[in-house]
């Protein structure tokens, strides 16, 4: 097996350039990354000049002069597609403005900012017949950190996000002050906003409203922001698991290379070298002696599924999460409009790449992902604080000098209990309850990637939160079993986990030496859940060596 894998890009992050170049086609994670950055430069390709977008624009043009009947320019949309257009030069217009319906409440300006990047890259492709001038007009927006209002509800991504995508490219262009623009936290008519700004109107010409809206730029930023939010955050995972290994004294010939080279599952074996490599100067885990010793005093031989299976579930769900990242990237690098010209050939191609369902059953596949993810949490933090599977640790890991005055964890264990079925339900696919009637039974198939991946972005914040009642717990029994052992938690634990739990403390603002669930800390607990559930970046340094990515490959 080779492993690619990135480490902690803390000592290289300020030499990174905030400059992105797009060309349709290398677009990826580390570039969209820099939208976070302050004054990140967005232009095209140097290659990208007029020239090379006219192509696909005279080749429309010929094949129009010469009587073709090509979707969308000179006929009408969907399941009225058998009309002509009466006007084809405002149809375009026309389009951009009717599909301006969205409701519910407003998508994040991060999220639509990408959009507006993802569109401009795909249409860079060459195959869509939009001018260099409308695709700069996006990158200007994106790199001035202005967006368009887009709502929440709208799109079945069957024509792509006909109507999200409607939401940006009138706002864009200034078609109307029905469509608007959020500068600096203001929201203003589209018209008034783009005249403030000083940029001109820009009226659509033959297909552009169509390659502007026809396409899944929305569900797919959205779903490319989740891919990143759960790269980080299975990073945590494995690092609060890997912990969790040491506290309970595992039995480390669990990740031993050669129970996994004789089934070689690529994420398998990959997990199995990080928790073998995170644990190799653990101090208080036992080896086989020990465990045979402990055997007579009718302890088990082995440890329970949720450690000693850690690189057979783990290892299923890191493949599964590193080909969702690689259908991401792929479609953010895909022209997704309809028709495609090739001007090469002077032709044009009717088709449905702006079907959503790769990205769909990719964000369906994460929402199961994270559900299992919280269960495994949810089975070591049972583990914990029952003291007949925690190696005697007290029950709910209550300080011995708090016995009889507080009931320690079992209120960070309901908080959890209650997050885990709301991850359940989300994990449910809604790919399969597509309507077939939808848009006179047109889009009789369609993907909603769209929901797909908005109720992704709800699973990573619910299962955020049980990371952070996870954290607590754990902080709550190393520090108990160090008190076991007669060591100090400096001596007791790794480099790896002293440099965590100091990060962690500093967090929530308590003695690295203290235990943060006590009778003196009582009412401050969703303090600390709210802290480390909103700081779980700067911990990903501490702990594992070689760290999962978005650009993880996983190959044998």
């Amino acid at each position: 097996m080779s492993i690619k894998a990135l480490g902690s890009n803390a000592s290289t992050e300020n030499l990174v350039s905030h400059e992105i170049k797009i060309d349709g086609n290398n677009l990826d994670y580390r570039e969209i990354k820099k939208l976070t950055k302050p004054k990140v430069s967005i232009s095209l390709s140097h290659d990208k000049d007029d020239a090379f977008f006219r192509r696909s624009i005279d080749t429309l043009a010929h094949l129009l002069n010469n009587g073709r009947k090509i979707y969308g320019v000179n006929t009408l949309f969907g399941g009225m597609a058998n009309i002509e257009a009466t006007d084809p030069g405002e149809l375009q217009t026309q389009l951009i403005l009717s599909h301006h319906a969205g409701m519910g409440s407003p998508l994040s300006a991060t999220d639509v900012r990408l959009a507006m990047l993802i569109r401009a890259n795909t249409l860079t492709r060459g195959a869509s017949a939009v001018r260099k001038e409308v695709i700069e007009r996006y990158l200007t927006l994106c790199q001035l950190n202005i967006t368009p209002v887009v709502k929440e509800y709208g799109s079945i991504g069957a024509s792509g996000d006909l109507i999200p995508l409607s939401s940006i490219a009138g706002a864009a262009l200034g078609l109307s002050n029905e469509f608007a623009l959020n500068i600096n936290n203001r929201i203003v008519g589209a018209v008034d906003g783009l005249q403030e700004l000083a940029l001109p109107f820009i009226k659509p010409q033959q297909k552009e409203g169509l390659a502007l809206i026809n396409g899944t730029a929305m569900l797919t930023a959205i779903a490319a922001n989740n891919c990143l939010k759960v790269t980080a955050l299975f990073n945590y995972h494995l690092i609060l698991n890997a912990i969790c290994c040491e506290v309970m004294q595992c039995d480390p010939s669990a990740f031993n290379k050669f129970i996994h080279d004789h089934r070689p599952h690529p994420g398998q074996q990959w997990t199995a070298f990080q928790f073998s490599n995170f644990l190799k100067d653990a101090k208080i885990i036992r080896g086989v002696h020990a465990i045979e010793r402990e055997f007579y005093d009718n302890e088990l031989i082995q440890d329970r599924y949720s450690i000693r299976c850690i690189p057979q579930f783990l290892g299923a769900i890191v493949e599964d999460l590193s080909a969702i990242n690689k259908t991401v990237k792929i479609e953010m690098n895909s022209a997704t409009d309809n028709p495609l010209i090739d001007d090469e050939h002077g032709n044009y191609f009717h088709g449905g790449n702006f079907l959503g369902q790769h990205v769909a059953i990719a964000m369906d596949k994460m929402r199961l992902s994270l559900a299992l993810l919280a269960k495994h949490n949810e089975a070591q933090i049972a583990t914990l604080i029952e003291p007949s599977f925690s190696r005697q640790l007290p029950p709910s890991l209550v300080l011995d000098e708090d016995k009889g005055a507080t009931v320690g964890c079992k209120p960070l264990q309901i908080l959890g209990n209650s997050l885990i079925p709301l991850l359940e339900q989300n994990a449910n696919p809604i790919t399969v309850h597509f309507p077939i009637h939808a848009e006179q039974f047109n889009q009789n198939i369609n993907s909603q990637g769209f929901s797909a991946a908005q109720l992704t972005t709800k699973s990573i914040e619910l299962y955020q939160q049980h990371l952070s009642c996870f954290s607590l717990v754990l902080i709550q029994a190393l520090h108990l079993r160090a008190r076991q052992l007669g060591m100090s938690v400096e001596s007791a634990y790794t480099a790896n986990t002293n440099s965590w739990l100091r990060a962690i403390s500093d967090t929530i603002d308590i003695d690295y030496n203290t235990p943060p669930i006590n009778a003196i800390n009582g009412g401050k607990y969703h303090y600390f859940l709210d802290a480390v559930a909103n700081n779980i970046d700067p911990y990903l340094s501490h702990g594992l060596i070689n760290i999962y990515s978005t650009d993880t490959e996983l190959t044998v």
